[in-house]
């Protein structure tokens, strides 16, 4: 009896133990939760992380540090975190779309579709996720609206998103038709139809933007793809114009700065373009595309040595960029470095074995070293994958 009755203490202390365990995970959630709320995503992630530790099958956690982890854009560690969640509680319905956005914001549209198919099958139920929707007839008051009772135009719209991505335009129009059909008067999904149809070789995209502009004369994607059809009609000052508006509706937003540093170099304006460079750069400093059309605005300054660190800050977000390392080169040939120019030149066609202007400026290079024998090949070359080559030049090489 005794036996019995030690046994049974050691085990009442083994399930209180076991207890105050599961009330410290949940307390541990909850300061997790507040501290999410709070904004402090840093230490909502080292609690959450905590609270993994002692209880790997707290499901709730799961989804909450894969909201923390896309506020502080680590969105493949959200993207492992959502997909645990589901595996716990299968077909949950804000998580599952929270899943598509994310697959869709990483690129990963074939896997996105697929979930965004599969919320269109999904029956009402249970839903954590509130939207705050404004209705346009009411008079200030805010309609509260489910992930589920009202997500379908957002569903359709992108499906739409996706099927552009995957260049399937015709699908892509049908997906935000059906969009439209159920919300006429949500501007984005017009833009939305108008790149489709742009990609489809629609002619009436415009007539999509230009129905943005009346329901939101602010739209900055709206303003931005007039401006894009406008300069590509040749209307050039008319594009510039919609591209100010762009600007000055949402002067956080790359492409219309893009555009019109574009438009800018094309018309000789260098410092303007320079300028619009600069301001995209603060937004997005982790495009190499960025970095060398800045490098070329500099180098039309005669900033030698401003495009070459645009050049080489180019090179260094992709390796692989030859033009980086063409346009590099040409500056060091500029400033009479021809070993290293040569050696960029190299790089180039290391990386596009038929890029024949990088063969003709590395031939002109190598000429300049007196590598007489290597620079008539590289000219060779050059002629043989499509580029112009003067007889002056190639007989003051090819002697």
């Amino acid at each position: 009896m005794r036996i019995i009755c030690i046994v049974t203490i050691i085990l009442s202390a083994a399930y209180a133990g076991a207890q105050e365990k599961r009330i410290d995970v949940k307390k541990l959630y909850r300061s997790a939760e507040q501290a999410y709320e709070d904004a402090s995503y840093d230490e909502a992630l080292i609690i959450l992380d905590k609270c993994l530790q002692e209880n790997p099958a707290y499901a709730e956690a799961y989804l909450t540090r894969a909201k923390t982890r896309e506020r502080l854009k680590d969105l493949q560690g959200a993207h492992n975190d959502y997909n645990i969640y589901l595996e716990l509680v299968p077909n949950q319905p804000d998580a599952l779309y929270s899943l598509a956005v994310l697959r869709y914001r990483l690129g990963m549209f074939t896997q996105a579709k697929e979930d965004f198919l599969k919320l269109l099958t999904l029956p009402p139920g249970e839903t954590t996720t509130v939207y705050f929707k404004l209705s346009a007839s009411s008079t200030g008051t805010n309609q509260i609206t489910t992930a589920q009772s009202a997500i379908k135009p957002q569903l359709y719209n992108y499906l739409g998103l996706v099927e552009t991505s995957l260049k399937n335009y015709a699908a892509a129009i049908q997906w935000l038709d059906s969009a439209i059909a159920l919300q006429e008067s949500e501007p984005d999904y017009y833009v939305n139809r108008g790149i489709a149809k742009v990609g489809n070789k629609d002619t009436t995209a415009m007539s999509d933007y230009k129905r943005a502009l009346l329901l939101n004369p602010e739209h900055t994607a709206a303003l931005h793809n007039v401006a894009v059809m406008k300069r590509n009609l040749g209307d050039v000052d008319a594009s510039l114009d919609q591209l100010e508006k762009a600007i000055e509706s949402d002067s956080s937003m790359l492409y219309p700065y893009l555009e019109r540093a574009y438009q800018r170099m094309e018309g000789g304006y260098y410092k303007g373009a320079l300028d619009d460079y600069n301001r995209a750069l603060e937004i997005n400093d982790g495009d190499p595309e960025i970095w060398l059309n800045r490098g070329i605005a500099r180098e039309k300054l005669n900033d030698l040595k401003g495009a070459y660190s645009d050049y080489t800050q180019a090179i260094a977000l992709n390796e692989k960029f030859e033009k980086a390392w063409l346009n590099r080169g040409n500056v060091l040939i500029k400033q009479g470095k021809y070993k290293e120019a040569s050696e960029d030149y190299s790089a180039a066609i290391a990386f596009n074995p038929e890029y024949a202007y990088a063969f003709y400026n590395r031939a002109i290079a190598r000429q300049k070293l007196k590598q007489t024998a290597e620079a008539c090949e590289d000219l060779q070359k050059a002629e043989a994958l499509g580029q112009v080559v003067s007889e002056k030049l190639k007989k003051g090489i090819c002697k």
